[in-house]
This record gives C-alpha cells, structure tokens and sequence, in this order.
C-alpha cells in the first residue's frame, strides 16, 4: 500500500514534468527552426542579388563572396547531439550518487580521471603528443591550471550534491552556469550586459531561491547550497575555456584537464579511500565512458550550430535527471522546487540566447575595404 500511494502521489510532479519538457522542447525547436528559416531567407537574398553582384564585380571588391552554407540539418545534427551529450553527463552523475554508497566523491572522480585519461593517452600517443606539445606555453598553462580547480570544483560539488540530496535539484543548480556567466562578467571584466539579459538573470535567481530554499535546514542538508556551488564554479571554468578554445584544440584542452585534475584530485582520493567492490568499479567505468561521450558530443555539437543556436538543450538534462531520480531514487521534488526548477531553466535558456545572440547577420554591408 505505500507503494502505491507513492505512484499515486507521484501523478502530480509527473504531469508538471512531462508539461514542463513539453513546453521547453517546443520553446527551442521553435527558435531553432526560426534561425534557420532567417538563414535560409537570408541565402535567398543574396541568390537573387548575385546577378547584379557579378556585372558589378569590377567595382566591388566584395560583390564574388557567396552566401555561406547553412544545411536544413545542421541545426538539427547539432541540437539531438548536444541533448544525447547532456544525457550521458545525467547519467555520469546518477552513477556518481549510487557509487556513493560504498566510495567518497573524491575517490569516485579520481577513478574516472584515470580511466578517462587511460582511454586518451594512447591516442595522443598515435598523433605524436602534438596536442600536449601545443599547450607547453607560458601564456596557455595558467589557463589549463585555473580550468581544471574550477573544473573540478563544480564537477566534484556536483557529485557530492547528488549524493547528498536529489539528482534532478543537483543538476538544475549545476545548470545555472548561464545564469552566472554574465554576473560573473559584469564583476570581474567590467562588460555590459543587455536590460533584456538582466531580466533572464533575475527570473533564474528567483528560481534558484525557491529551489535552494534557504532556512534552518540548509545547514543540516546542505546539499542544494553545494549543488549552487557547482554551478558557480562551472561558470568561472566556461570562462576560462571560452579563452582557452581560441588556440587550442579540444583534445588538448580535455588532456590538460585529465592530467592536472588526477594531480590535483589524488591527495582528496587518498584520504576518503574505501575498499571497492566490482560492482563500484563499474560504475566507475561506466561514469569514465559517460564523461569522454559527454566531451565528444558536446565538441560535435558545436561544429554543426553556435552556442546561442542549440545552447538551450542542454536543459534537457534537467528532464533526464527528473525522470532517472523518480524512477531509480524514488526522489520527487516538492511543487516549490518544481517551480524554481522551471524558472532556472527558463532563465538560463534566456541568458544563452540572449548573452551569444549575434549582433548583426551577414547581409550586412561589410564594414572593411
């Protein structure tokens, strides 16, 4: 009989979830086939102003460019690979929380650490170490080193946070990255940011107030307030990556990352070390492979579309994590929570787009000589 009043109660959080996924995928499908409808427009303008482009060539330097390429599918490629990615990071952290039954987290992210590593050398090794060997420079390792602490911190607060509390709260506060970034701007590099974008932060943070919750139980449980952690230490390490990816490729940034946090994260490894069981290490592998498919397809992702285009599907998670804590952790968010997790997704939809959002599409007249 529990049981089943547990189901029964659950009917409520499910149809709020399952509405809520609805609206959110409907909201970035929309977006996405609006962009490439005004791409696809735009190309059309220039096909039909190329005739007069090409008698005028002798006087207009620019008048042989062609319109570039947008395939119909690229944004589709780019937003079903960057959703499969954020799955396989979900998944990542709901085998962090169940080896948390028998290892700490730092013991748990060292092994993946290794083992991801241990997948990712001998490929370095067939391309000669010319990925390490780009990043041996003065100007680049202090940027590999300040990734890898904030890097580390969010994913290692991230995984502790699941374990703690639930997954899906675990992983909206994780998601509020977007929501930090440009705060973080504004403090540290003296940006200016948009009315419109300030409006995104504020319905995040409200959000993020209903889900944190903050009373006397916070100190007990202190597991949102280490989840809201993560995400403030995951928007200083996008940062950071943000400078890094302009010379440097993605198998060196996540080799620097690999090494430098086993580094970093062995002395914590060795301190919370336990004995583990071969069910425990598979988990652990499993997380590994989880982990390098996550780097791969989000790598992917953003080759076929930009950030502001597809960003907003990495909300997907939220979902994934709603459905996989209901039905493996019997974790069901109160209707307060539900409500700030809607509103955080929300938000940092809004602050992606509206933050990478270009100023100006390519029809413009070029400004150069």
């Amino acid at each position: 009989m529990p049981a089943q009043a547990n189901v029964i109660s659950s009917w409520p959080t499910g149809c709020a979830l399952a509405v809520s996924s609805v609206t959110l995928f409907l909201i970035a499908f929309t977006q996405t086939v609006r962009i490439r409808d005004s791409c696809g427009r735009n190309a059309a303008a220039m096909q039909k102003l190329s005739p007069n482009m090409t008698s005028d060539s002798s006087r207009s330097p620019t008048a042989s460019a062609e319109p570039p390429s947008v395939p119909d599918q690229s944004l589709l490629l780019g937003a079903g690979l960057i959703t499969v990615g954020f799955l396989a990071n979900t998944i990542q952290g709901a085998l962090g929380k169940v080896a948390q039954a028998t290892i700490g987290p730092g013991q748990f992210l060292w092994l993946l650490l290794l083992l991801a590593l241990g997948v990712l050398l001998p490929v370095e090794i067939w391309r000669r170490g010319r990925d390490l060997q780009a990043g041996l420079n003065a100007q680049v390792l202090p940027y590999y080193l300040l990734r890898a602490v904030f890097g580390l911190s969010g994913f290692y607060l991230f995984i502790w946070a699941a374990g703690l509390g639930s997954l899906v709260s675990a992983n909206v506060l994780l998601n509020t990255t977007p929501i930090f970034i440009p705060v973080i701007g504004v403090i540290a590099l003296n940006k200016q940011i948009s009315l419109k974008l300030w409006g995104a932060i504020a319905v995040g943070f409200i959000g993020l107030l209903l889900v944190v919750q903050p009373n006397a139980d916070l100190l007990r449980n202190p597991a949102n307030l280490i989840g809201l952690g993560a995400g403030l230490s995951a928007a200083v390490e996008f940062l950071t990556v943000r400078r890094i990816n302009q010379t440097q490729s993605p198998l060196s940034q996540t080799l620097y990352y690999l090494l430098i946090g086993s580094a970093l994260m062995a002395p914590v490894a060795l301190w919370q070390w336990q004995p583990i069981d071969r069910a425990t290490l598979g988990y652990v592998v499993a997380a590994a492979a989880a982990f390098l498919t996550f780097q791969l397809l989000l790598v992917k992702a953003y080759r076929y579309a930009e950030p502001h285009q597809i960003g907003v599907f990495q909300y997907s998670s939220v979902i994934f994590s709603a459905v996989i804590g209901w039905l493996f952790f019997d974790e069901i968010p109160n209707g307060v929570s539900l409500i700030g997790m809607v509103l955080i997704t929300l938000g940092g939809a809004l602050a992606i787009y509206l933050e990478q959002k270009p100023q100006a599409d390519f029809t413009e007249e070029p400004t150069g000589t």
